[in-house]
């Protein structure tokens, strides 16, 4: 897994904050009958909370590109984009969540 450049406290505070509702990114849950339940995660821990141990479904570049855009962390998101490029869909998740508890211990 790629080191990440430790955080200003600025981009720390940035990373943290919950975003408003209008610029969630889904993520994608089996639900209990089948099929996929669409999940909105506001922030870095909340996206960790939902991802952990339920194998979801998300798209990597989308969430490279909420990271970077919304959290404010370009390196993370590239970071995400490169370490998912090559895994399946449903293998990218555990990355993904790893490279981001990752962040928020820095943060």
């Amino acid at each position: 897994m790629a080191e990440l450049t430790p955080m200003t406290p600025e981009a720390a505070e940035r990373f943290l904050a919950p975003q408003p509702y209008e610029e969630r990114i889904h993520v994608s849950l089996v639900g209990k009958h089948g099929g996929f339940q669409p999940v909105p995660v506001l922030s870095a821990a909340e996206f960790v909370k939902v991802t952990t141990g339920l194998n979801p479904v998300f798209s990597a570049d989308d969430l490279a590109v909420w990271v970077t855009e919304r959290l404010g962390d370009a390196e993370l998101g590239d970071v995400i984009r490169s370490e998912c490029a090559d895994l399946a869909l449903f293998q990218q998740a555990p990355v993904a969540c790893a490279l981001v508890v990752a962040r928020l211990a820095q943060a």
